[in-house]
């Protein structure tokens, strides 16, 4: 190092010592080395005996091996926090450059997840062979993923296991490392083995230099480290235009740097105070639901299912950052629709028929960007031919845990269902199009019943203080429903929800409830003749 560039760290080593280790984020930056590393290390020893079993460590992998920035999010889903992170959240490949479409790449990320394994596992073994294993990794068939790998992401998990071998090369520390070694080293990997042996020797001849009195009792190069953050970081120094030459520019690697906005937490106490049911069926509900990864709410028309979906819905995804979307089926849905068909289309003049994703494709492509549970509700289930809707989905529909499980598409591309999709649907047992529910599909789902909840409709006009008499129209209801002695044609009670109900009841009785009583008596007009709203507006709904 030249004599003018050693006495310039002198003076800003000594305006780091009097300035950052002693604050409360140098103490948190401080302590925070030898946590990560013993984390790492706890991760590779996981990792790599659960793939030596064969398991699947793709997430772990991403998870686990990378590094992440501390935040809620990234605790709650288990990544590697580290004090340099690399990957403030999920690893996004800009699927343009790859020509293809998302699908088509999923397959790929099992085979880079076992390059990382392998190349960590490599340089752990033998540092001797950081070079050549640098060097193959970049040559690895997923070459785009290889060309965009910087320092910054595997150098941590290097230094967690073998801190006297690899340094955790970053952003920072390369640019501190190219100015006072009067260096040109890039973020690439394959500079790697260079910048890490400088690097080792910049720090080795520094080392009298930064123990003075004052600086925190950790290793060299974790002080070093701790100086290159501050430096860049929080002095912003002027390293006068001795910028570090970038990755490929025409290679597009994306960091979502804006911390995830999570949905709301819906807690169980909550979902059962709005829907009238009790905690411990809610459970029920939601681990089957869970257990199964799709489920129907059957039940008579009026009993509040598409309610019911939509609050497991917001349970499910509550404090995540996950979704829910809602689709309703028709006679006239096709396959089209919710996988993917083509579509005429002018461009410039000239008609295409492209292949359009459906609305299921492309809720699902949407779900594999978040980490959290993602629910689809698709109300009236059963009145689309479900067995021409969902075509090959079925075979995806049988096994959801079996996470390597894909279907070839017609048009050519491999898709499957992201493991944090739930699908919910409504059915309506009135509706005789039931019967197309074939049993193959029906055994692909859970089935939750869902009938007339009186208690429900009493805790409501009892919370609202609508002063409506509940009790004598709980009665008629349940003459109506012993009258009927159909459970799949029962009245519900949703028509009743109301504020202004007392304002509103006539016009509800007469123009819905009349309405669907007289098209089940349609052959007994005087069982139809108890129930008209002249005949209980005065002597059974009077206060």
């Amino acid at each position: 190092m030249l004599a003018e560039k050693k006495a310039e760290f002198v003076m800003l080593f000594e305006e780091f010592v009097s300035s950052y280790p002693y604050t409360p984020d140098g103490l948190h930056h401080t302590a925070a080395y030898q946590e990560q590393r013993q984390q790492g290390r706890r991760n590779f020893e996981a990792i790599a005996a659960a793939a030596e079993s064969g398991e699947d460590v793709t997430e772990s992998v991403m998870l686990q091996l990378l590094p992440y920035q501390d935040s809620p999010t990234n605790r709650k889903r288990g990544a590697w926090i580290h004090i340099n992170p690399c990957l403030p959240k999920k690893l996004v490949l800009h699927s343009k450059l790859y020509k293809l479409d998302k699908w088509s790449i999923l397959p790929v990320r099992p085979r880079i997840a076992d390059y990382i394994i392998y190349f960590v596992g490599c340089c752990n073994e033998d540092p001797s062979r950081l070079y050549s294993a640098c060097r193959d990794f970049l040559e690895m068939p997923v070459s785009l993923f290889g060309k965009i790998c910087q320092t910054g992401m595997l150098t941590p998990i290097l230094n967690a296991l073998r801190p006297d071998d690899f340094l955790a090369i970053n952003d920072k520390s390369i640019q501190v490392i190219n100015y006072f070694a009067n260096t040109s080293y890039s973020k690439k990997l394959i500079d790697y083995s260079s910048a890490n042996f400088t690097g080792r020797e910049l720090i080795e001849e520094l080392t009298k230099e930064m123990h003075q009195t004052g600086v925190p009792s950790i290793r060299d190069d974790d002080l070093f480290d701790m100086f290159c953050h501050w430096l860049v970081e929080i002095k912003k120094y002027d390293f006068f235009c001795n910028e570090v030459p970038l990755v490929d520019e025409e290679i597009v690697f994306e960091y979502a740097v804006e911390e995830l906005k999570l949905q709301p937490e819906y807690l169980l106490n909550q979902c059962a105070e709005e829907t009238g049911f009790q905690t411990t069926q809610l459970t029920q509900w939601i681990h089957t639901i869970n257990r199964k990864g799709q489920a129907i709410i059957q039940g008579p028309p009026g009993t509040g299912k598409t309610f019911l979906a939509q609050k497991l819905a917001q349970h499910l995804i509550g404090g995540g950052d996950g979704f829910s979307d809602t689709i309703q089926f028709h006679p006239a849905y096709t396959y089209e629709d919710f996988i993917q068909g083509i579509r005429p289309q002018s461009q410039d003049g000239q008609l295409t028929y492209p292949i359009v994703p459906g609305r299921f494709l492309e809720f699902c492509e949407k779900a594999e960007a978040c980490e959290d549970i993602c629910v689809l509700i698709i109300d009236e289930i059963n009145r689309a031919n479900l067995s021409q809707v969902f075509g090959e989905l079925m075979y995806l529909l049988d096994d959801r845990q079996d996470t390597a499980r894909f279907i070839k598409l017609a048009s050519g591309q491999q898709f499957r269902i992201p493991t944090n999709v739930r699908i919910i649907g409504t059915m309506n047992t009135a509706d005789r199009s039931i019967a197309l529910v074939d049993n193959a599909l029906r055994r692909r789902f859970a089935f939750i019943p869902l009938y007339p909840n009186y208690e429900l409709l009493k805790n409501y006009h009892i919370r609202e203080q609508t002063g409506f008499p509940v009790d004598q129209l709980i009665g008629i209801l349940e003459n109506i429903n012993r009258t009927i002695n159909n459970k799949h044609y029962e009245l519900g009670i949703s028509f009743f929800l109301t504020k202004t109900l007392a304002e509103d009841i006539q016009d509800i009785w007469q123009m819905e409830i009349e309405p669907y009583l007289e098209e089940y008596f349609f052959d007994d007009q005087a069982k139809m003749d108890e129930f008209l709203w002249d005949k209980i507006k005065d002597d059974k709904l009077n206060n």
